[in-house]
């Protein structure tokens, strides 16, 4: 796949103008408090997620975050990418209970809820633009 000066990807024959189809991504970030005992929280204190979503359908488009071991990734990348976080993010817990066992789990749970309540107080400050 090259990428040409227009801003737009070629594969093959396929021409894709990615500022035609995707909006600009938004970041909604949280944190929360690693437990006691895990040694990283004297050097971090916290474990934090990052979400990148498309603000169009606010489907999230990439997840990044701290602390979280290589094999918790993939764990953590199929819980969460591809979701719709206006949907509300308790699949994406549900699938984390199920499959994620870590003394951070509850640390990365907390850490994706405060990522959602960002998300909802930027979705009430665009509604609040929108209204004057």
């Amino acid at each position: 796949m090259g990428v040409q000066n227009s801003g737009k990807l070629s594969a093959g024959n396929k021409v894709l103008d990615r500022q035609a189809k995707k909006p600009e991504t938004i970041i909604i970030a949280g944190c929360a408090r690693l437990p006691e005992g895990v040694a990283a929280k004297h050097v971090f204190g916290c474990l934090s997620i990052e979400l990148e979503v498309d603000p169009i359908d606010s489907v999230i488009v990439d997840v990044s975050y701290t602390l979280v071991p290589h094999l918790g990734e993939k764990i953590l990348q199929n819980a969460i990418l591809g979701n719709n976080v206006g949907q509300g993010i308790q699949e994406a817990i549900t699938q984390l209970n199920k499959r994620f066992f870590n003394t951070t789990k509850r640390s990365l749970i907390a850490a994706l809820e405060d990522a959602y309540r960002w998300y909802k107080k930027y979705l009430k400050k665009m509604a609040d633009q929108d209204m004057q």
